[in-house]
């Protein structure tokens, strides 16, 4: 049996009409098998050294209208400390941007399983295969 590890995510916070930050944190949580401490881009300074421990960046897709400088600062962050991307579908909605896709490392949507799975699979430096994958194209 692997051993459990305790994984550093980043995750976006900040103009969120919709709840969207909330609602992953319902559905992450509800994960009693995986482990995680949480930086967030609202409460707090997103030095350096917050990008070095940080594992993966999560990047809520529902924020991005409202939050469109925040994401590129983000993905400008991830290239440049190494640090793989995953976004998350908007909640009842199947549809992504294509552009923030292909700068993404994985996309998932709202199922708790395949969010751990993606970042488990994106820290164990594996290639994301869209297990979870609706099959809708991206916009």
């Amino acid at each position: 049996m692997a051993e459990k590890r305790t994984y550093t995510l980043l995750i976006t916070k900040g103009n969120d009409p919709d709840g969207q930050y909330d609602f992953y944190k319902e559905r992450i949580d509800s994960q009693n098998d995986f482990s995680y401490v949480e930086y967030n881009t609202e409460d707090n300074e997103l030095t350096d050294e917050v990008f070095k421990e940080v594992d993966v960046i999560v990047m809520l897709f529902g924020l991005y209208h409202n939050n469109k400088e925040l994401f590129e600062e983000l993905f400008e962050k991830s290239g440049e400390f190494d640090v793989p991307v995953l976004l998350v579908r908007f909640f009842g909605m199947g549809f992504i941007l294509k552009e923030l896709e292909e700068r993404s490392d994985a996309v998932v949507g709202w199922n708790p399983h395949c969010i751990v799975d993606a970042i488990e699979t994106l820290v164990n430096g594996r290639d994301w295969v869209k297990p979870c994958d609706t099959g809708e194209k991206p916009i």
